[in-house]
């Protein structure tokens, strides 16, 4: 509001109420009105944050409005809380402090007032505000709080405390935080310039990644397939990581979110977090499993609490968030790459996770209504910024491989177990890597094309170094462990199930000096790492 509508407000008043509401809520000095930094918002035409500090004033000049915006609006760790911002709420909290009467109009005013901030979208029955529908973004007020309250303290309080200390930790003293509905640390932070990070640069795109690469520009949804041990999800992160310039890290969703504050975790506050730091990436995780369902991974109705209850509200789940930042940031001209990993892909029921979204996968940037309506619209877009990144266990034969519905809109990349990493690993010597490599080699003859079992080989992830081992003993009493209780188990049930030929593996593991029908996994252990100490160190050194 600006000065001239502050008088006219004033004028329409009685002359005893224009007086008491115009001391209270500015400063005066000689009957002349002291600037301060609300008046100057509003001589800048700058209407947002002069209604906040309209908010602010009122909060500063009235203790029972302080109160209460300070105990009912906002939860003890400083957020706004749903179920305080109904009138009932409200009012039985001004009745609490005396008001009586009057209670309801308070409540009605203060309520009213939040609104025209705005603080809050209200859900009304009547006149009546019952609860909210979402909270707005305050953070951005918050250094011309911090000025406002300077100011205010000096002028009506005293201007040596005013003078003393950090503006903003003077600020909190007040509980100036949860007049906006911020922590603490959230205030803080907000009250730091947010400086913009130039955009980071990518290395090279390594020979590993550049059909997953070629592929996830062209087709946009890729599955990494392969048998245990294969390195489908350490392929995927690797992708991730040179995609955000080795800020994977800072690139993870969780990590942008828990930097902002609660009421501006939203799909357009997340795209101005990543273009203002720079990023080339945003990417998170999720792992299907059996009962995983769409409204576990794109929308969902979630319970919100109110002043009545409990009501329920459409949510985006992590699909839907990540496609909606991927919106945004297209719509804002950013070329961020947003990725989300969906870890053993085939565990859930891919029909009813994805539901209608196996039409938004093969029509990029065209709108698929769905079920659930978010901030007023039903359509939900998977646009060409967005790469859907999968990791699919061939030897898991307890499920189906995958939906064919599905697998006709994925590019599927097939990871082989590969004993040039092995060789490639940063080992202690040549000891510990040629066991490695014996011991891979040995296993992997039980998996033939003739046997048809290639697909459940043993990958090479588990013939590699562990990074405990402080010296190549370590290292050899590492591998001998691992495949004692990683390994063997795992060959005994491919062989229970017929799906080694038990023969071959007793051979196998008797040519390792192990007795196949041993089910002790410490003897295990101890024979195979007798085995690779002694005897047979010849047989290592040539694999």
């Amino acid at each position: 509001m600006t000065v001239s509508q502050v008088m006219d407000v004033a004028e329409s008043n009685s002359a005893e109420s224009a007086s008491s509401w115009i001391k209270s809520m500015f400063t005066f000095q000689d009957d002349a009105l002291i600037d301060d930094a609300w008046l100057r918002a509003a001589r800048d035409g700058d209407n947002d944050t002069a209604n906040a500090l309209a908010w602010a004033a009122r909060v500063f000049a009235e203790p029972r409005i302080a109160q209460v915006v300070e105990e009912t609006l906002a939860t003890g760790d400083g957020h706004f809380d749903p179920a305080g911002f109904a009138t009932d709420a409200v009012e039985q909290a001004f009745a609490r402090l005396g008001v009586g009467e009057q209670a309801r109009k308070a409540a009605s005013s203060l309520l009213n007032q939040a609104t025209a901030v705005p603080l809050f979208d209200p859900e009304r029955h009547g006149a009546a505000i019952i609860g909210t529908a979402r909270f707005h973004r305050t953070a951005q007020f918050v250094p011309a709080l911090i000025e406002f309250l300077e100011e205010r303290i000096r002028a009506q309080v005293s201007p040596v405390v005013a003078a003393r200390g950090d503006a903003v930790e003077l600020a909190l003293l007040w509980k100036a935080n949860r007049w906006l509905g911020l922590t603490k640390d959230e205030f803080r932070s907000a009250a730091r310039p947010r400086v913009a990070t130039p955009l980071s640069s990518r290395a090279a795109l390594p020979d590993s990644l550049r059909v997953l690469h070629e592929e996830a520009r062209r087709r946009k949804q890729i599955v990494l397939q392969g048998a245990p041990g294969t390195g489908k999800t350490h392929v995927a992160k690797s992708y991730v990581d040179w995609a955000a310039s080795d800020r994977g890290g800072e690139s993870n969703l969780s990590n942008v979110l828990d930097e902002l504050p609660a009421n501006e975790r939203t799909p357009y506050d997340v795209a101005q977090a990543v273009i203002r730091r720079g990023l080339t990436a945003l990417w998170d995780i999720a792992q299907f499993h059996p009962s995983y369902g769409y409204e576990d991974f794109v929308r969902t109705l979630a319970p919100v609490p109110t002043a009545g209850g409990v009501t329920f509200r459409a949510e985006h789940r992590v699909l839907s968030f990540l496609a909606a930042v991927a919106v945004q940031l297209r719509d804002a001209g950013n070329d961020c790459d947003i990725i989300l990993i969906v870890d053993e892909v085939n565990r859930a029921d891919i029909a009813r996770v994805f539901g209608e979204l196996l039409y938004a996968l093969e029509y990029r940037d065209a709108p698929v209504r769905t079920p659930y309506t978010i901030d007023g619209n039903a359509s939900m877009v998977l646009p060409s910024n967005f790469i859907l990144l999968g990791t699919m266990n061939t030897a898991d034969r307890s499920i189906a491989l995958i939906d064919y519905a599905l697998r006709r809109r994925f590019t599927f990349i097939t990871l082989i177990p590969d004993a040039s990493v092995i060789d490639g690993a940063d080992w202690f010597g040549t000891a510990d890597k040629a066991a490695a490599l014996h011991l891979f080699e040995a296993v992997s003859a039980l998996f033939t094309a003739a046997d048809n079992n290639a697909s459940l080989a043993v990958g090479h992830s588990y013939f590699l170094p562990s990074g405990d081992a402080a010296d190549e003993a370590g290292s050899l009493a590492s591998i001998a462990r691992r495949f004692a209780y990683e390994v063997v188990p795992l060959l005994h049930e491919y062989a229970a199930e017929g799906l080694v030929d038990a023969g071959k593996l007793a051979d196998v593991l008797g040519a390792l000096g192990i007795d196949a029908e041993d089910g002790d996994q410490d003897a295990v252990e101890s024979a195979l790492s007798a085995w690779l100490a002694t005897s047979h160190s010849d047989d290592v050194d040539q694999p």
